[in-house]
């Protein structure tokens, strides 16, 4: 018997690297994004409905570099909520309503930034981490 919410759909791929543009579909939830930020790029979400309830992606940077990657929901969609908190104990990045974009800032970002995304059919809340405050953004 399947939980509500469970969307292990992967294929068995539950590690990826992206180090360029790449639009995710409801079969990527349940897998870790690996980030390359060589260079700028997007990363952009199924809709919220496409998703469906329980869809989820964490997102860690592993590469540093000089780029801006984003992850961004369907171009008709702010659904992006939740909170990017800093280990240096720096005030928090944070979306109270929906947005359109979760940011690993360049040249600033760093190794171990992440984010989790988990979808509930409607919105993606975000949570997730960075070293020092103004690596990542929510807006």
């Amino acid at each position: 018997m399947a939980r509500l919410g469970s969307r292990a759909s992967f294929s068995g791929n539950v590690v990826e690297n992206i180090s360029a543009a790449k639009v995710l579909d409801p079969s990527d939830s349940g897998k870790v994004f690996t980030l390359d930020q060589d260079s700028s790029f997007n990363i952009t979400l199924p809709t919220a409905s496409q998703a469906g309830y329980g869809w989820n992606a964490r997102f860690i940077l592993t590469d540093a570099g000089s780029g801006t990657v984003k992850v961004i929901p369907n171009s008709s969609e702010d659904t992006l909520i939740g909170m990017i908190v800093s280990a240096d104990g720096a005030a928090a990045e944070s979306a109270e309503s929906g947005v359109d974009e979760l940011i690993w800032v360049a040249s600033t970002a760093a190794p171990g930034d992440w984010a989790e995304l988990i979808c509930d059919g409607s919105n993606f809340y975000v949570s997730g981490q960075e070293h020092d405050a103004d690596h990542m953004t929510l807006s």
